[in-house]
């Protein structure tokens, strides 16, 4: 990879990228860090087989790593033995710069610096959720409509006189016909106690209870707590009714594996709590 990009190498290097190649850096830059399965998964959908679409997309991050717009951890996902797939990926500085030159959405990069294991984790946890969204959404009648992450879904609201910040990891909108469903979404990953999550759930009332969300969308985006399995879900159900029985419903929780029944049949029949 090149040390420095300057104007004039972003500027030549343009013309020769292709608008998938465009596409996958803004994708990079939304979600932080993607391994190269995720990418596929998104951007290489139309190869022939699965190990095509897997060499696909490893030609075309290979060939923006050249360009200098995108680098990979030293990590893995799996570590080594796991091969490329699982190469961890994010935007260079290059990568913003081009961005910009192209008229995409896109911020001024602070300075990299390596995740820490839980940060990292977490960020590709919030992005299986976004691949997982777009791939039940992909064809069908069941579109997706809006998806934004952190920190750009995040709510901004007065709180007793105070600007305070509801954030989400998160939102997103389906539709299905003339029906549109609207989601904040929270990972967990069996971090935190549960009076840390209660209290997250206190900002999603106080957020509710300013009604800036229902006045503008005439509706309050379902909560979704997806955490890792039946016992770490039954644990925060009964933590989230005990602590809020006489106030709206906001929340459900689920694990990963209910994520395709929620989006696709809705909590018709589920108890929120």
């Amino acid at each position: 990879m090149l040390d420095r990009i300057s104007q004039k190498d972003l500027e030549d290097i343009a013309p020769t990228l292709k608008e998938r190649d465009k596409t996958i850096l803004a994708t990079v830059r939304k979600c932080r860090y993607l391994t190269t399965g995720q990418v596929q998964r998104l951007h290489f959908t139309d190869a022939a087989t699965a190990t095509a679409a897997i060499r696909s997309a490893n030609r075309n991050l290979d060939k923006l790593r050249g360009f200098g717009l995108v680098n990979a951890l030293s990590r893995r996902i799996g570590g080594v033995r796991a091969g490329s797939t699982s190469l961890i990926w994010y935007l260079t500085d290059a990568g913003e710069r081009m961005l910009r030159l192209e008229n995409y959405d896109a911020r001024p990069r602070k300075r990299f610096f390596e995740p820490s294991p839980y940060f990292l984790a977490h960020t590709l946890a919030v992005s299986e959720c976004y691949v997982q969204l777009f791939e039940l959404c992909n064809g069908g009648d069941l579109k997706l409509v809006e998806a934004k992450i952190e920190p750009s879904c995040w709510r901004p609201h007065n709180y007793k006189g105070a600007i305070t910040t509801l954030k989400p990891d998160l939102f997103a909108v389906t539709s299905s016909g003339k029906y549109e469903d609207r989601y904040f979404f929270e990972i967990d990953l069996n971090t935190e106690t549960p009076a840390v999550i209660l209290e997250k759930c206190h900002r999603y009332h106080r957020y509710y209870q300013s009604g800036l969300e229902q006045k503008q969308y005439g509706v309050f985006p379902l909560t979704v707590w997806i955490v890792p399995d039946t016992a770490r879900k039954d644990s925060f159900t009964a933590h989230i009714r005990a602590e809020f029985q006489k106030l709206p419903r906001l929340f459900i929780v689920i694990t990963p594996d209910e994520l395709e029944k929620l989006i696709r049949q809705g909590v018709e029949g589920r108890d929120l709590c």
